[in-house]
């Protein structure tokens, strides 16, 4: 899946997650893009502004390295970043709290979790975190083992459902430079793993 257009006519180092391509014709429509060159906007965008480097509310514009390379860094960053943490903006996040959460509420989520078609869970350290349905569900196993509920139970129920079961010592290191741009949020590996192999 992709997430964002890159439009460029030398090679960038982005990310599988950004279609990188040589000419607006070949974007993905409704995504958001960026041009680089201003060579390319003067000429295609008479009105663009050389401070707000915007063109419309999807597109924006930076300088290619040769022109202004400090300019191209950090607005390729910018861009890369505001368009992880837009898509990540749609993802709500559940904290499940086994001390006020009622064994009704849990057969619910329980059930919603297992109707859903994809599922991605990742486990870090005491916490379990559940993607489907544009949904992060975050479970803290101590809390459940302190109630009386066996951890070791729950992941292998967990594992044995249909779904994908990620682990900190496979998986973290691949996505650790996208999750410290996202503030250290582990809990959105699941949904960077979605993209990526979506």
């Amino acid at each position: 899946m992709k997430i964002a257009n890159i439009v460029s006519t030398f090679n960038i180092d982005v990310s599988d997650d950004f279609n990188v391509v040589t000419s607006l014709e070949n974007i993905i429509e409704g995504l958001p893009t960026l041009i680089v060159g201003w060579d390319f906007v003067k000429k295609n965008y008479p009105q663009y502004d050389i401070i707000d480097r915007k063109l419309d509310n999807n597109i924006r514009w930076t300088f290619k390295p040769i022109e202004k390379r400090d300019l191209f860094q950090e607005d390729l960053y910018n861009f890369i970043n505001d368009t992880y943490k837009s898509v990540l903006n749609k993802i709500n996040y559940f904290f499940i709290d086994p001390f006020i959460t009622n064994r009704k509420q849990l057969i619910k989520i329980i059930r919603k979790i297992k109707g859903s078609d994809t599922k991605i869970s990742y486990l870090h350290d005491n916490m379990i975190y559940i993607f489907f349905d544009n949904i992060i569900l975050g479970i803290n196993l101590e809390m459940l083992s302190f109630i009386g509920l066996k951890p070791d139970k729950i992941i292998s129920k967990i594992k044995s459902s249909n779904g994908i079961f990620l682990e900190k010592d496979l998986i973290f290191i691949e996505y650790k430079d996208k999750v410290d741009m996202l503030d250290g949020k582990i809990r959105f590996l699941p949904v960077l793993y979605s993209i990526k192999h979506g």
